[in-house]
């Protein structure tokens, strides 16, 4: 939970745990202690700064939008799986990933060092989206401030990028299944 506290803009990171776990931790007798700190722990300016990114937050109802926009970008990414190397689409509120394979049928994956997730990427990057490729897959965690004109720009953006990589594959003389 460290990035969602600043926005990023000053290093801030949390531990949340349940009250079950507290429980345990703070059970009279047992000389249980819960021992957590760093030298820069709960440094005022990176509270202040996370303090007034949560302020606005809430003032500009991000949270909502995202609820909200949800629905929208899991279906608008599920169009691409039409596509024969998305294996599978998952994700929650605006942070959603795309899984490649070689073969849809049975979800075998692209060998490793083709990077197919770094292929894609390269091209989206070349059309103004960024996303991030780890191996086989990419991964979008765009601005929570986004609306349903950005989604659909990651989705057909990610599309033309997919299918620049399949022609690729093509001439490179790799056939996926």
């Amino acid at each position: 939970s460290a990035k969602g506290l600043t926005s990023g803009y000053l290093p801030l990171g949390a531990t949340i745990f349940s009250e079950q776990i507290w429980e345990v931790i703070s059970e009279e007798g047992h000389g249980r202690c819960f021992a957590h700190g760093f030298t820069y722990s709960g440094h005022p300016v990176a509270c202040a700064a996370a303090l007034k990114n949560l302020e606005i937050m809430a003032r500009e109802q991000l949270l909502e939008n995202v609820i909200n926009l949800q629905p929208y970008f899991h279906e608008k990414l599920n169009t691409l799986a039409d596509l024969p190397i998305v294996g599978d689409i998952r994700g929650q509120g605006v942070m959603w990933c795309v899984e490649f394979v070689a073969n849809k049928d049975t979800y075998e994956l692209f060998p490793e060092a083709m990077d197919i997730g770094k292929q894609i990427s390269n091209h989206a990057d070349a059309n103004g989206l960024i996303v991030r490729p780890i191996v086989h897959l990419n991964v979008m965690s765009p601005p929570l401030t986004l609306n349903k004109a950005d989604i659909d720009f990651i989705v057909d953006t990610l599309r033309l990028s997919i299918e620049a990589t399949l022609v690729d594959l093509k001439e490179q003389g790799y056939h996926y299944e």
